[in-house]
């Protein structure tokens, strides 16, 4: 990760889209990540993780992209790699992703971000969840907070999202059986969907 050339990025993105985050607590999440931390957001567009960005601009956070976005286009790829991203092969079983994203949450001590709805949602309509997301969390035990954009991202026009309170899984009792990884992701659905109610609640929409 090019964390300059972030920097840089981040701040353009503010110039631009000067987006506006609010908070569910706001004296625990100050714009600083204070331990490893799985970043999980809804799915706009390719520009959701540059907005992430600007407002942990601190914090290293490595995003998660499909693979095919590294391959088909060779400025794409530059970019993501300068940016640290993660590639996640869509079309085939591939666990390297999830081992690599543990790897950098307890060794690295940095920050993920992963989009589990795994393609663009339409019309603020939040997709069902990729149970990915249970897995790494259930794996590296560390602490998840949720994040709601409000889109479409419009040039110059302010971008609203909000943060929420850093939470962890319930631990697998039983082990990762099929219903935990269910019953997990689907809460963390349920708990992106509360958390987009109370953004549109603030900004009155």
């Amino acid at each position: 990760m090019d964390k300059i050339f972030c920097a840089i990025i981040a701040f353009l993105v503010h110039l631009v889209f000067h987006p506006k985050a609010y908070y569910m607590d706001k004296q625990k999440q100050k714009n600083r990540l204070t331990e490893p931390t799985i970043l999980v957001s809804n799915h706009i567009n390719h520009l959701d993780g540059t907005i992430i960005g600007t407002i942990f601009r601190r914090d290293p956070i490595h995003h998660l992209a499909a693979k095919d976005r590294f391959e088909n286009n060779k400025g794409m790829a530059w970019y993501l790699r300068h940016t640290g991203c993660i590639p996640i092969d869509r079309q085939n079983v591939d666990t390297k992703w999830v081992y690599q994203s543990v790897d950098i949450l307890r060794n690295q001590k940095e920050n993920i971000c992963i989009y589990p709805e795994g393609r663009h949602g339409k019309n603020r309509e939040i997709l069902p969840f990729h149970s990915g997301i249970t897995t790494i969390a259930a794996i590296a035990g560390v602490q998840i907070v949720l994040v709601y954009i409000d889109g479409p991202y419009n040039f110059f026009k302010r971008t609203k999202l909000i943060v929420g309170t850093p939470f962890t899984l319930d631990p697998p009792t039983e082990g990762m059986t099929a219903d935990y990884i269910k019953a997990q992701t689907e809460k963390l659905h349920d708990a992106m969907v509360e958390l987009q109610g109370e953004l549109l609640k603030r900004i009155n929409k």
